[in-house]
């Protein structure tokens, strides 16, 4: 069995453009990936198809670990969020074909499950939107640290984020989980502040406290959390960026993306490196179905997985292009179904939504310098 073509697919929904990956054989089995990333989709779409050219086309898509190499490898210049996020697409279809072959689900030849069910939370930003996410079946939301819109103010943000957590654990009670997503904005001791009114409401885990370039920073965070729990790492792309912050210990929850660190084989190996360190796995995943799908799979299997994101707002509005239905219960979604991936995606229905340039809103600081979005 050889592979013969790949092809992309943008699809535009309600935050941005999905981008799926479709690895084509000879023997006519297929699988499917995805390689969505927030307002580059067109970057990762043509790295897919160099990648797929210089690396993957002739190769037996069994040979996973093998074409993993070659396409981390023989690129010479190596890693950064768009070569990842290609190599992480076709990563997944491979998985999938290769569970098609034998007829077992993809978490089978990752040992197979050590769980029933995969705890599951989604977003909401407010009380109102927190309170509908739990009443869907969702062990919990996860929120923005700060006030949202145009301008950055941490002195507001501080007055804002004690206000809206105090109304989101009125609404859903003190039971289910509020997790908080700051995505790397301000400096080190705004962050503190944040992480301070995150200890009186009970905050399953604080997200990208600052941005995680500096490890000597996130220490100083780290050493002033207040027992917040901290999680990171959607932008570390491989275990190779994984591997400082892991040995200093600087979270209690890795949070690798499956559309940017490598796909399901790398995931794996992050999952098993931060394992020795007694970190949890909570994967990053504001994407679409098939990412989410391959989270499934990877969470299925991996000893330390605690909680896997949900983008329930974008998926639901596009079931139509979709077998799998992600409907949680109890918190939980059940263990997925078939072979490979267990889902198939309906080629007829993406003209629908046709590829939209959709980017970040940008934010400025009050005196209007560019703040982190």
């Amino acid at each position: 069995m050889k592979i013969t073509e790949i092809k992309t697919y943008l699809v535009s929904t309600l935050r941005q453009n999905w981008l799926f990956v479709k690895v084509l054989t000879d023997e006519g089995v297929y699988g499917w990936g995805e390689a969505s990333v927030e307002g580059q989709e067109k970057a990762v779409e043509q790295s897919i198809h160099l990648l797929a050219e210089r690396c993957v086309i002739g190769e037996d898509p069994r040979n996973i670990e093998k074409i993993w190499q070659k396409m981390a490898r023989h690129g010479f210049w190596k890693g950064g969020f768009v070569y990842m996020s290609a190599i992480s697409g076709i990563d997944q279809a491979l998985w999938d074909i290769t569970g098609k072959i034998y007829n077992v689900p993809v978490y089978m030849l990752l040992g197979g499950a050590v769980r029933d069910k995969i705890r599951t939370y989604t977003h909401a930003g407010n009380a109102e939107s927190a309170l509908k996410a739990v009443e869907m079946g969702f062990a919990g939301i996860k929120t923005g640290g700060g006030k949202p819109g145009r301008m950055y103010d941490p002195a507001s943000d501080i007055e804002f984020l004690d206000e809206n957590l105090a109304s989101i654990r009125r609404a859903i009670g003190k039971d289910k989980l509020i997790c908080i997503d700051n995505h790397g904005q301000g400096t080190p001791a705004e962050a503190i502040k944040l992480l301070e009114v995150a200890a009186k409401h009970n905050v399953y885990f604080f997200e990208e406290p600052i941005s995680p370039e500096n490890t000597a920073a996130f220490k100083r965070i780290r050493e002033n959390s207040g027992n917040v729990p901290i999680a990171a790492g959607e932008r570390l792309f491989s275990r190779f960026e994984f591997r400082e912050v892991v040995e200093n210990q600087l979270f209690d929850f890795a949070q690798p993306d499956i559309c940017h660190c490598g796909g399901i084989t790398e995931i794996r190996k992050i999952a098993s490196m931060v394992e020795t360190y007694h970190i949890k796995l909570a994967p990053h995943n504001p994407n679409g179905p098939v990412a989410t799908a391959a989270s499934l799979h990877v969470s299925a299997a991996a000893q330390n997985f605690d909680i896997l994101e949900f983008a329930a707002h974008s998926v639901y509005a596009r079931t139509d292009i979709c077998s799998m239905s992600f409907k949680p219960e109890n918190g939980c979604f059940p263990l997925p179904q078939g072979p490979g991936l267990g889902i198939e995606l309906n080629e007829e229905a993406f003209a629908k939504y046709p590829y939209r340039s959709k980017q970040y809103e940008p934010r400025y600081n009050l005196d209007g310098s560019v703040a982190e979005i």
